[in-house]
Order: C-alpha cells, then structure tokens, then sequence
C-alpha cells in the first residue's frame, strides 16, 4: 500500500530522538513492502540524512527560520504550556501541511493518511481526508491528549478528525479513556504500544559510554534520559540521590536530554551538594543510546503527572531499557504499569515519592541477583513489543480501513 503519515514530530538528523516512534514504524513498513511518504514541518536544526525508503517531505510555514516553532517538542514551554507565539503560526503550519498532502496525492495517489497526534495531525488529516475521500487512521501519543483536555478549541479540532477517522489508537487504555471527553467513539479506539528493536539495545558497549563520560568502571551508575520537562519526574530521581549516596557512595547519576528544566535540574544539583554525583550531560544521540543503557546498572523513569496533568504515554525509553536488560525502577503511573510488574521485570514506585525510588534503587544495587533476575524477565516481556509485529498490526489496521471506507 501507499501510505501518507501527516507528522509533527520527526528525526532532524541522524540520532535526534523527536518522533523515533514514526521513523521506527515508518521503515518497519516499508520493509513489509509498504510505500511510506511522511510529511513533517522543516525545523532549523534539520541536517541530511538516509531515510532508508521513507520520502520524507518537509514543509516550511513562516517566513523566519526561528519562527519553525511548531513541532519536534518546541511549541510547549517545558510540555505545560504553548509559546506565546505559537497559535499565531497555527494557520501557515495548517496550509502548508494540507497544500503538502494534497500536492503529494495528485503526484504519488497514496491510499491511506496515518496522521500522529490527534492535534494537529489528526485535525489536519481529518480535512485532507474528507476532500481526498480517502481512509484515515489516527495516533496519539500523549502530550496531544493533554492540549485538548486543557484547550475547548483543540478538543474541537481533534473531534473534526476523529469523526473522519476509521480507527484511532494509542499507546495506552488510558489515553483511549481520555479522548472520550474530546469526542473519540470508544467504539474506534485500539490500544497499540509502542515497538523496539530489541536486538539493537542488546549490543551496548557500556564501557565506551563510561569513558565518554569519565565514569570509573566500577561505579555503580544509575541512569535516565528524556527531554527535561516537569512530566518526566527527574527532579525527584536528583532528590533520592542523597539517600543512596549514604548506601553506595561511589554512585553516579547520569541524566541525559534536553529541555527547559536543564538549568533548573543542574542548580537543584549544586543546593543538595551532590553535582558531583549528579550529572546532567545534555543530549545523547539517539544511535548512542544502546551504549547509555549499556552503561547503567539501574534505569530511572520517576515519571509524574504534573500539576497540569500532562503524564507520558508509554515511554519509549522504558521498552529500549527494558531491551538493553536494565533493571527499570519506574513510577506506577498509566502507560508504564501496563509494562512493569512489580518486582517481575522491574520495580515500580509511587510517583514523586523520593522514599520509594531511593529504596528501590538501594534494593537493586545491594542485591546483583535480583537486578539480574528482573533483567531477563524485562527482555523476555519485550520480544511481544518488536516493531515488525507493531507494524503487522498497523498493516492489518489499513487493510480493513481500505475495504470498509
């Protein structure tokens, strides 16, 4: 078939980690033997790269490069709340990717549009989709879903397009139950996780990242990665770091990503006397993340609900660290508890609760047996997640949606 993706989130360069999930599924596709076209907004931080088969077409929608806002996860200030200015270029972004699509189609005739994101993706797709009169599929990720529960005029645009749309999925049951409030019919809701390839996180070379990082091949180093917003909990990981140190005083902390918060994690750093231990190193490139994993004796995702209530979906990083074989402490929050057991293949923890992820983490290093027992567990839950079946799935979902539009 000859799919149409509609993205606002899509790798800039070789190892950016904005919209893997697309990518990873886009070239699953085609290896199944779908034609995969992925319309994305142009960004200024874009660089040549192998698309390994996808067309890639980007469109650009304001007249400056800084004003490339929209997309990629720099149109929220810390994924709380909109740049002042990003409504305003709403309308060029919305032209622009529906004059794309429509462009592409009276060139390629594609079959099907798979817009991500209920907004703008799935808004956008649901207009091209009734003027094109072809079948659509829609999936949301997270921060959509919380832009339409705290905004009345993106509810409305997500309706528009689950009203058109076949079928609508999500990482999570969660998300699903959500939407409800925006106008999804539950009746066209599927829960569909996300993939991995597992056989790439199982070859880290821990010890290259260690030296990367001036980390002694001994130390214990407990890791997390992710952009730096409120919803991924890092603060509350930087907090319990003071109680392990009493345990484990060669311990090392290494907190990967970007975003917002990075000034504010490093000074929390400093005022608890532990920048030593503590480290926020930036950006990982996403091809290096395998030797991350590798490298970490513990994994941390001290996700939170925030006090926006925005919360992840399902994140990518607990299937690639789950892959890798790391013992996971994890927050019991939708999303991950539908992958973690407790004290099967990881350890979960009451979000924000600095007691519960030091004790976790404690447990873990004191006891290599019971890291290495929740280590293989977590590898064997993932050979269910790899990304051909996720891409099986997909491809059975746009099957049904061609015959039955």
């Amino acid at each position: 078939m000859r799919i149409c993706m509609l993205t606002s989130s899509y790798p800039r360069w070789a190892g950016d980690g904005a919209g893997i999930y697309v990518m990873s599924l886009a070239q699953t596709l085609i290896e199944l033997g779908h034609d995969i076209y992925v319309i994305a907004p142009w960004d200024p931080a874009v660089k040549p790269m192998d698309t390994k088969g996808v067309h890639l077409i980007r469109f650009k929608y304001a007249p400056a490069r800084n004003l490339h806002i929209l997309g990629h996860g720099r149109s929220l200030i810390a994924d709380v709340r909109l740049k002042a200015i990003a409504p305003l270029l709403v309308p060029c972004y919305a032209v622009a990717m529906i004059s794309s699509a429509v462009k592409l189609y009276h060139h390629e005739h594609y079959e099907l549009i798979h817009a991500h994101w209920s907004v703008p993706g799935g808004f956008l797709g649901g207009l091209v989709s009734k003027y094109l009169k072809l079948p659509l599929v829609i999936s949301m990720h997270g921060s959509d879903v919380f832009v339409t529960e705290h905004s009345k005029m993106y509810a409305r645009a997500a309706k528009i397009g689950f009203r058109q749309a076949y079928c609508v999925t999500a990482v999570s049951q969660h998300l699903l139950d959500r939407s409800v409030s925006a106008g999804l019919d539950p009746r066209k809701g599927h829960v569909v996780s996300c993939g991995v390839d597992a056989a790439r996180f199982a070859q880290g070379d821990g010890q290259r990242m260690r030296s990367r990082l001036g980390i002694a091949a001994g130390a214990p180093v407990i890791g997390a990665i992710g952009r730096l917003v409120f919803k991924k909990g890092f603060s509350y990981l930087i907090d319990a770091m003071p109680r392990v140190l009493q345990s484990f005083p060669m311990a090392k902390c290494i907190i990967a990503g970007e975003g917002d918060l990075k000034s504010e994690l490093i000074e929390r750093t400093k005022t608890l006397g532990i920048a030593d231990a503590v480290q926020v190193v930036g950006h990982i490139d996403w091809q290096d993340t395998p030797d991350f994993y590798a490298m970490c004796d513990v994994l941390a995702l001290p996700s939170v609900v925030d006090a926006h209530g925005n919360v992840d979906g399902q994140p990518n990083v607990l299937l690639e660290a789950m892959a890798a074989g790391r013992a996971v402490v994890a927050s019991n929050i939708p999303g991950i508890d539908s992958l973690v057991q407790d004290g099967v293949n990881g350890r979960l923890v009451s979000p924000k609760s600095v007691e519960d992820i030091s004790c976790a983490v404690i447990e873990i290093l004191g006891n290599p047996m019971e890291g290495a027992s929740l280590s293989k567990a977590a590898r064997e839950l993932v050979k269910q997640f790899q990304w051909r079946d996720i891409a099986d799935r997909f491809s059975g979902i746009y099957m049904q949606a061609c015959v039955e539009k």
